[in-house]
């Protein structure tokens, strides 16, 4: 699928994912940036992938979800390079993933976030709390 806004370009072919401009990327944040190169890119074609391309066909920014396709979503390695941010990108890539009609039967989609609640709650994202929270558990490896 594909999605175009001034210039801009997301898009779910993952032959178009620029592996090196993503991995530098996802390896300076606080989130990727202990996990093997390997074991990232591994877990980027095991994902529904966006890319973001500027006009000029530059990796612009990432975002995937990790789903079933029906009932559940972890969205994950959401970024805009620095260069393209200020400029709405970020909310038009979150709100292009949530609203992608591959995935309109996904019931839950869930993610974590050090600094972004704001845009999030934007997107109708809410912070678990009482039961909801409760009922949340992790197995860390």
């Amino acid at each position: 699928m594909s999605w175009l806004r001034h210039g801009f370009e997301i898009n779910t072919d993952k032959t178009k994912l620029d592996k090196d401009s993503i991995l530098r990327m996802l390896r300076a944040t606080y989130w990727a940036s202990e996990v093997p190169a390997d074991d990232l890119w591994e877990s980027i074609l095991n994902s529904r992938s966006y890319g973001m391309y500027s006009p000029d066909g530059e990796q612009a920014g990432f975002a995937r979800l990790v789903t079933d396709m029906t009932r559940f979503a972890w969205f994950s390695d959401v970024y805009v390079l620095p260069v393209h941010r200020g400029h709405g990108l970020g909310k038009w890539l979150v709100e292009t993933v949530v609203n992608d009609p591959a995935i309109t039967k996904v019931r839950r989609i869930m993610l974590s976030t050090k600094d972004g609640h704001a845009l999030y709650e934007r997107m109708g994202f809410s912070v678990l709390a009482g039961e909801e929270a409760t009922k949340m558990m992790m197995l860390m490896r």
